[in-house]
């Protein structure tokens, strides 16, 4: 008991680990996704919002006057109706860490760049007024060579450029725009900076709290999914092992028939294991009546060997169809190996697979499935009166042909064609009466095959053939 207790907390070990580990894997998967999206989408927000600042205020620009301002360091009355326009800017918008306009020195020039025109805040100039920039200031401190690079190579162009650039005042997300004037010439750049760090700050607690709800909803599904699983799955289990296994302690020693009975346990959910807790319930039913019919028709020591045997037959029986089994059939096979090998073998093999099972299923339940299954059954049992069937898997049975109806063969497999052909197109029956299954046939030969094995093989060829071509008369 200790041992069944210790395998039952091992599948529940493995299947919580299984379903933790996907979950995780999930979660990681969904949080690098968002954070490529949302980084990407969050740069593109911040990016069309500078092309809008920048397109805004250039309207406030008179390109000549102030080339002029540039060249000559003199501030003009348009100069200042400017630079009072920009100062009224970040006043209102104060996002932004500075707006400028800013002239590319030569390359020679150790102080690299130099202010045009500035944009300061009220509060600059009223309690910072070391900090206000005036046209023509410039110190080789406030920009890296690098920086001052980057800014000459913009000027050359034409198109808008983003990029972080390092300076005296931090790291910055930077849009820097040519100004031309109306002799075509690039005399300066308008630029407008957003901070990087809070920029950075901004993305990452963004990111922060998507990722945490992924985590928080990966956590819920975890706990959901280990809930249906125990419910649905381990508890069942559970239940139906600790009843089986009382019912065999039970039956030491004991001889009535009516202790044969098999009481399944209460389990809620309407899955295979509760159809096998009933299966188990009705075999042990069939076992009871027919040990009460034995010991009234036999002796004792008789009524015992026919309760073997009936175990055995059971043991060799399908359950939903009643044909013989999977453990049969590989009986059936050492009988034939042993005629094989005596060479004494004359037999066939009728692979069937049923069509459409699945279908049924999902959209019927398994009631109708195995209703249909046992339809099929039922044709093929009626064909071939005379030969064991064997459902070998859930929707494929194994006929051996031998004696009358293996000379039979070719008629009998026309007919079981025919037979299927006409219930699977009878449209005014329901769908799980309509019966359909692929047929495939092969022979022994003596000389050619050694085994049942190989003769196996070529039916299931055989079928699978006939199954793609009913696939492709569809």
């Amino acid at each position: 008991m200790d041992k069944d207790k210790k395998k039952f907390h091992l599948i529940n070990r493995n299947v919580t680990i299984t379903v933790v580990l996907n979950v995780i894997l999930m979660i990681l998967v969904i949080s690098f996704v968002t954070y490529r999206i949302y980084t990407k989408s969050f740069y593109e927000r911040y990016r069309i919002q500078m092309e809008s600042i920048v397109t805004y205020v250039q309207q406030y620009i008179d390109d000549d006057d102030m080339s002029e301002c540039a060249d000559t360091y003199v501030e003009s009355a348009k100069y200042k109706e400017t630079r009072q326009f920009f100062d009224d800017f970040v006043d209102h918008y104060t996002d932004l860490h500075y707006l400028y306009i800013v002239k590319v020195l030569d390359p020679e020039d150790p102080v690299k760049l130099r202010s045009v025109l500035a944009a300061n805040s009220t509060y600059e100039k009223e309690h910072e007024p070391e900090n206000v920039i005036h046209l023509g200031d410039g110190d080789e401190e406030w920009y890296t060579w690098e920086t001052a690079d980057i800014f000459r190579e913009i000027l050359k162009g034409n198109e808008d450029v983003f990029f972080m650039q390092p300076s005296a005042w931090g790291v910055d997300y930077t849009l820097a725009r040519p100004l031309i004037n109306s002799q075509g010439e690039h005399y300066a750049l308008l630029c407008v900076d957003v901070s990087g760090d809070e920029l950075k700050d901004k993305l990452y607690k963004s990111l922060f709290i998507n990722i945490a709800m992924i985590v928080v909803l990966g956590a819920v599904m975890v706990m959901v999914l280990l809930y249906w699983m125990k419910t649905h799955v381990t508890d069942p289990i559970k239940k139906l092992e600790d009843s089986v296994t009382e019912y065999t302690e039970s039956l030491q020693n004991k001889y009535h028939p009516d202790d044969l009975i098999f009481t399944p346990p209460d389990i809620k959910i309407n899955n295979e294991i509760k159809t096998l807790g009933d299966s188990i319930a009705k075999m042990s039913l069939d076992l009871r009546d027919y040990a009460k019919i034995n010991a009234v028709t036999s002796k004792k020591v008789e009524g015992l060997q026919g309760y073997v045997t009936k175990i055995n037959d059971i043991a060799y029986y399908d359950p939903l169809t009643h044909v013989k089994n999977r453990a049969a059939y590989e009986k059936k096979c050492e009988d034939l190996e042993t005629d094989i090998f005596n060479q004494m073998a004359h037999f066939a093999i009728v692979m069937a697979d049923i069509n459409n099972l699945k279908t049924i299923n999902d959209s019927y339940g398994h009631d109708k499935g195995n209703e249909y299954i046992m339809g099929v059954c039922s044709i093929l049992s009626d064909i071939y009166k005379r030969s064991p069937i064997f459902r070998v898997g859930g929707d494929e049975f194994v006929i051996v042909l031998e004696g009358k109806d293996f000379a039979n063969r070719d008629e009998l497999i026309k007919i079981a064609e025919d037979e299927l052909a006409k219930t699977a197109g009878d449209t005014d029956a329901e769908p799980w009466n309509r019966y359909s299954a692929a047929l495939g046939m092969a022979v022994y030969v003596q000389g050619e095959d050694d085994s049942v094995e190989k003769v196996f093989k070529r039916a299931d060829e055989e079928m699978y053939s006939a199954k793609v071509k009913m696939k492709a008369g569809r």
